[in-house]
């Protein structure tokens, strides 16, 4: 699976961008690669943006930016690397900082959600961050720009794909986006990404032509599935630890709840029927001495 492949057919009949937008002797500048670091640019505002109006200071957030960003590339160029021979480091140690040359989307990921976990991690104990409210913050623009980034793949002509898996990605963000505001129970944002995602990546997978396949395993299924059993995972354990994940749309369940208001009803019932007897025979009573006071 590479950063830069091979150009493709447009199947979408979108407008494609020149491959190569300027060339300034050795230096080079292509359309995705504009289009990737300005995913990146914005992606860092918004996460810059949302933190520090959760009152995480500014300094300490750029320094886990940049130190996921370290690790997601240096993960996906070294696994890329080493899984398909080309180049080989011996002879080019330097080729492992052209990223351009081919990442794997799936090292990139887990390395830089290891940083991700380990920086919050020491951080936790001196000023209190906690990594689910920050993975809340920032997977749905991580969502967002994995949909510029597949719809930039394809107007660029280095995706193929008669549906295109940006469609699934907007889709993807605006639900983690009305799920955020919904919430209450921080995680739950973050493990709905994994479960979507997961499933956006199969079916991706599936519908692409050229598997991103390395010594016989398809990455992109492997990536899915773990995305997947993580997601059902940490959404079924947040659910069993909190009922109450979305008390603004008032979903609230509980058997011994259930069962009481099913009891009130029935003594409510009950007691209105009992009352609605003593009239009845009040009424009878009633009419029965009016007849024999005529008679």
């Amino acid at each position: 699976m590479r950063l830069l492949p091979q150009k493709c057919e447009n199947r979408l009949n979108l407008m494609v961008l020149p491959n190569l937008l300027l060339q300034l002797g050795p230096l080079s500048v292509y359309s995705f690669g504009m289009i990737l670091a300005a995913i990146f640019l914005v992606g860092v505002f918004l996460f810059w943006r949302g933190a520090t109006r959760e009152g995480f200071a500014s300094d300490p957030i750029f320094d886990l930016i940049f130190l996921c960003t370290l690790s997601a590339l240096f993960g996906g160029r070294l696994s890329f690397i080493l899984l398909t021979g080309e180049p080989s480091l011996f002879n080019d140690p330097l080729a492992i900082f052209r990223v351009g040359e081919g990442i794997f989307w799936m090292p990139s990921f887990l390395l830089g959600l290891i940083a991700f976990y380990l920086y919050i991690r020491r951080r936790a104990a001196t000023s209190g961050w906690s990594f689910f409210k920050l993975a809340d913050l920032v997977v749905p623009i991580v969502a967002l720009g994995q949909a510029i980034g597949f719809l930039g793949a394809q107007v660029t002509g280095y995706l193929s794909s008669v549906i295109s898996p940006a469609f699934g990605y907007l889709g993807l963000t605006l639900i983690l986006i009305f799920v955020k505001r919904k919430v209450v129970t921080t995680g739950v944002v973050f493990f709905l990404y994994l479960l979507l995602s997961g499933f956006l990546t199969v079916g991706g997978e599936y519908l692409r032509q050229v598997k991103a396949v390395a010594l016989g395993i398809d990455l992109n299924y492997l990536l899915g599935a773990t995305l997947l059993t993580a997601g059902f995972a940490g959404l079924l354990y947040q659910f069993l630890r909190s009922r109450k994940l979305f008390p603004s749309l008032q979903i609230k369940f509980s058997v011994p709840t259930f069962l009481g208001e099913i009891e009130k009803q029935l003594r409510f019932r009950l007691k209105v029927s009992r009352i609605r007897q003593k009239r009845a025979g009040g009424e009878d009573a009633s009419s029965t001495d009016r007849i024999s006071e005529k008679d």
